[in-house]
């Protein structure tokens, strides 16, 4: 079965994620954060191409530091793709840069669930 999520994605708190495939496994795009200063950033990652037919699993990360003082982090998301529903459900995990007596707290972790249009957010 040929798995078909490229396109945009939108989740609960309006960030647009946009995804393309190649066919081989590699996953490239963008996504936009909904809240916050930062702006559109590329992503990288990798999907599974022998889908079953129950959707596909996919992951990737992107890195927020550009050079121009932010403060360097990445976060990266791990999920599926559920077609029947046509939403993607990932966790995501936040890690920023700490000094050691900090470390404990440098990592974050939560959910996303994204849907082909921005209204499908809406409950």
């Amino acid at each position: 079965m040929m798995v078909v999520f490229g396109g945009e994605w939108f989740n609960e708190l309006g960030s647009c994620l946009e995804l393309a495939t190649d066919g081989s496994g590699v996953l490239s795009g963008s996504f936009a954060p909904g809240v916050g200063p930062a702006g559109r950033r590329a992503l990288v990652g990798r999907y599974d191409t022998c889908s079953t037919g129950a959707g596909a699993v996919l992951g990737w990360t992107v890195a927020w530091s550009s050079g121009r003082g932010e403060s360097a982090s990445v976060t990266s998301w791990s999920g599926q793709y559920l077609p029947e529903e046509e939403r993607i459900v990932a966790h995501w995990l936040f890690t920023t840069a700490t000094g050691v007596e900090d470390a404990w707290r440098a990592t974050a972790i939560g959910q996303d669930v994204f849907w082909r249009r921005p209204s499908d957010t809406a409950p």
